[in-house]
């Protein structure tokens, strides 16, 4: 069950990357923070993130939407690099965005734009909460998703043995549940628990404040990530659209500016969603794999390697 499970998380979050840092690359970034429990291997720490600056000094670090032209043209540079950050934690406006300006690099932001009218933690990052609260049962998160979505998940102690699978095994359930879903379940299941829901500093969303700042400085670029950060492909072609359109219209009405680089959550997406993308104006869309941006991409399925601590 272990390796089926973390076989299962190193596909969702794709490939990562170490050292080098080659060219004609797009990096992902997600949280700038010390992370005691990161299975996605998302977060760096601010000491890392610097020493990684800093050895793009040596590089040409372009604005996504430079290299996106540069790329179509076929006149990237063969050492250019474009720097990105997903889902709009609080920590890119606040530590990252400040180094960023320090070595003069820019960068694109992706902004799921529910999570700046909500300020509150992500899903992911509330189950989380809950799954170390001293006050979490297995049995009753188990039960709860058996009674709510009739979705067992076998073996309820075996993550007395192993806890990440434990964690790993709810999210994947909750994963390709609906927004009102995925809220309703880590609801009830903090009720049954008596555990108070809260927003750990550590991992909330940025404020309109600090997304209005953010954007401002013209080192930067806000993108869209879509309304709510569903998984695009399970979503039927209607529900897509909005997902896609509705967010980056929001950001567009605050902003005052146009949206025009898209990314797709968790990296899934398919020809609907990249159509959709192209129709609605967008520039150019981002994915994840683990690899350099060839002649062959398109605009709309540039790959992007995500950086590890």
């Amino acid at each position: 069950m272990r390796a089926e499970l973390i076989s299962f998380a190193r596909r969702s979050v794709r490939k990562v990357i170490g050292r080098p840092i080659f060219g004609r690359s797009i990096l992902i970034y997600h949280r700038i923070a010390n992370a005691d429990f990161d299975p996605w291997s998302i977060a760096v720490s601010p000491e890392v993130f610097e020493r990684q600056l800093a050895r793009l000094r040596n590089k040409t670090v372009l604005p996504l939407q430079e290299f996106g032209r540069l790329h179509t043209r076929n006149r990237l540079p063969r050492n250019a690099v474009a720097i990105t950050f997903d889902d709009g934690y609080a920590c890119n406006a606040l530590v990252a965005a400040p180094m960023l300006e320090a070595f003069g690099y820019p960068a694109t932001f992706f902004i799921v734009s529910d999570a700046i009218v909500r300020s509150e933690e992500f899903w992911w990052d509330q189950l989380e909460h809950i799954f170390h609260a001293p006050e979490f049962d297995y049995r009753i998160a188990v039960r709860l998703l058996a009674s709510r979505f009739g979705d067992g998940l076998g073996d309820p102690r075996h993550p007395d043995r192993e806890p990440h699978a434990g964690f790993l095994d709810l999210w994947k359930r909750l994963r390709g549940r609906s927004t009102d879903e995925q809220r309703q379940y880590l609801d009830n299941l903090r009720k049954q628990i008596g555990l108070k829901k809260s927003t750990r500093p550590t991992h909330r969303p940025m404020t309109e404040a600090e997304l209005r700042t953010l954007a401002a400085n013209p080192l930067f670029e806000i993108g869209g990530h879509t309304a709510t950060h569903p998984s695009l492909t399970t979503l039927p072609a209607a529900e897509q659209e909005r997902e896609i359109i509705s967010g980056s219209r929001f950001l567009e009405g605050i902003l005052k500016t146009r949206i025009r680089s898209f990314a797709y959550p968790f990296g899934d997406w398919g020809k609907l969603a990249r159509d959709i993308v192209a129709n609605a104006g967008f520039e150019c869309a981002v994915i994840v794999e683990n690899r350099r941006v060839g002649l062959q991409d398109n605009r709309f399925e540039l790959p992007r390697r995500q950086v590890i601590n």
